[in-house]
């Protein structure tokens, strides 16, 4: 009797499951993004995430939490965020767009286009190119009068002053600066060389950088998008919190704009990215180009970083961006078709942590796309009703074409440890235990079970579940440095 109820249930419980067979993968993939917001903001070390994905020419975006402290505002599709770093990409497009127009070459000695005599930036008789100047391999430091500006706008010191820096400060100081590396031979992140590459556009085009961005981004109809208007459009601009999370002063650029300044909506910065994916623009494949390689990984193209070749994805490109209080980042993979944007008011050490679990978590359902993360799907049924949803996992896992994660004891340990890390422990420990009982000879279940009894400090709990790890599993390293740990305790 017992089992025809089982199958019954089974039956009815696939019946009355929409997603399994009614539900288009994209409106689950919403789904999951949503909660994964949803997650990340319980964390309470993010006030705000404002999101976007693309998959296959398909769209979505979404706001979570407020973006103050006091829940007041919340982020729109008026709010304009400092986009800091990612500003340069858009440098990027406008250089490759130069070398395409032949304009300028990459392999340019950057004095042809400087109105002074600089025999100071060579090294050894290398001259410091075009290419340097979007790969970060310029080979000197940041300038002293610069860096000390930087520090001085992160701090506010500017918020109600003008900037007493400009690019003509800058070009002064370049005459005083001593080349350490051979120009494009060592990676070393800087602002210094998006702005002369900026300088130079500037000279090669007869317009200011300015016109030149304003007319690029009329072409992508990019409207709420601006260069270095902060105080115009104050009343849109979204507050951050900056490392001490404490408000943060809008982070100011001294010089030209090639470097950060743009200020812009989170559907404005979608059209960039379908751009990105859809157009047939030469200057996308030109700007994404491989341009620098070292042995430690630092791939760039065109001021884009984190390039490469995936196996599962193949081709994809990205930036991230760093204003005072908000961190942001865009990822594409044009072999796979898809993109994200996610943008956080917070920079505290945790608020990044969970900017980069949110940002990883989109990306693998982006990748796996169209299946459907069982895992993710399941985790709250798991949390609400341990044997309701062991019935629905149980009968959706064998759907191998149609979802992923479908291990069971690698499931509910996951789900184990989100509670952990939520510091909800005793619904962790009855998480463990219940995963237990579906795979009792699982060394690696009772090492968790005996870590979350450790961080209740009940230690004599802990300590038998290690010591059963380690009976399955005699390897267990990890068991057994806390059974040394735990007797020690226990002796005190």
């Amino acid at each position: 009797m017992k089992n025809i109820v089982l199958l019954i249930a089974l039956i009815t419980l696939g019946c009355q499951s929409p997603q399994n067979k009614t539900e288009p993968p994209f409106k689950q993939l919403l789904k999951f993004t949503d909660q994964y917001a949803n997650e990340v903001l319980s964390n309470h070390n993010i006030n705000s995430i404002s999101l976007a994905i693309y998959r296959d020419g398909n769209t979505y975006h979404n706001y979570y939490g407020e973006l103050d402290k006091e829940g007041k505002h919340k982020p729109n599709d008026s709010t304009l965020f400092e986009i800091a770093s990612i500003s340069k990409v858009f440098l990027g497009s406008l250089t490759a767009k130069a070398v395409l127009e032949n304009k300028i070459n990459l392999g340019d000695d950057i004095r042809k286009y400087l109105n002074d005599d600089y025999p100071n930036l060579a090294f050894n008789g290398t001259p410091i190119t075009i290419r340097d100047l979007v790969t970060h391999t310029i080979g000197f430091a940041t300038p002293t009068g610069l860096r000390n500006t930087y520090d001085n706008i992160s701090k506010g010191y500017y918020t109600d002053k003008e900037l007493d820096y400009n690019m003509n400060s800058l070009l002064e100081e370049l005459k005083t600066v001593e080349l350490t590396h051979k120009p494009g031979t060592f990676y070393n992140y800087n602002n210094v060389g998006s702005e002369l590459a900026a300088y130079i556009l500037e000279q090669v085009n007869k317009h200011s950088y300015k016109d030149q961005l304003r007319s690029f981004l009329n072409e992508l109809d990019m409207k709420q998008t601006y260069l270095q208007e902060f105080e115009k459009h104050r009343e849109y601009l979204a507050i951050g919190y900056d490392e001490a999370n404490n408000k943060a002063p809008f982070d100011k650029n001294p010089l030209i704009g090639g470097s950060a300044g743009i200020i812009t909506t989170l559907p404005d910065l979608m059209k960039f990215m379908k751009f990105q994916l859809e157009s047939d623009n030469p200057l996308i494949k030109e700007a994404t180009k491989t341009l620098f390689e070292d042995e430690n990984g630092n791939v760039m193209g065109y001021l884009w970083q984190d390039m490469g070749i995936a196996k599962e994805e193949g081709f994809y490109y990205s930036k991230t961006g760093d204003a005072n209080g908000i961190k942001s980042g865009i990822l594409l993979c044009p072999d796979s078709n898809y993109g994200q944007i996610v943008i956080v008011n917070n920079q505290t050490e945790a608020a990044n942590n969970d900017w980069a679990q949110l940002f990883n978590k989109i990306e693998t359902e982006l990748i796996k796309y169209p299946k459907i993360n069982l895992y993710s799907l399941t985790k709250p049924d798991f949390i609400k009703n341990k044997k309701k949803a062991l019935m629905k996992f149980n009968s959706l896992k064998r759907k191998t074409d149609t979802y992923y994660n479908t291990n069971l004891t690698w499931t509910l340990n996951m789900i184990g440890y989100d509670l952990l890390n939520k510091k909800e422990i005793e619904k962790a420990i009855e998480m463990f235990e219940f995963a237990i009982e579906q795979s009792p000879n699982d060394f690696n279940l009772y090492d968790s079970l005996g870590e979350a009894y450790f961080i209740a400090e009940d230690y004599k709990k802990s300590l038998l579940n290690y010591k059963k790890s380690v009976e399955l599993n005699p390897n267990n390293g990890n068991a057994k440095e806390y059974i040394e740990k735990i007797n020690t305790i226990l002796k005190k």
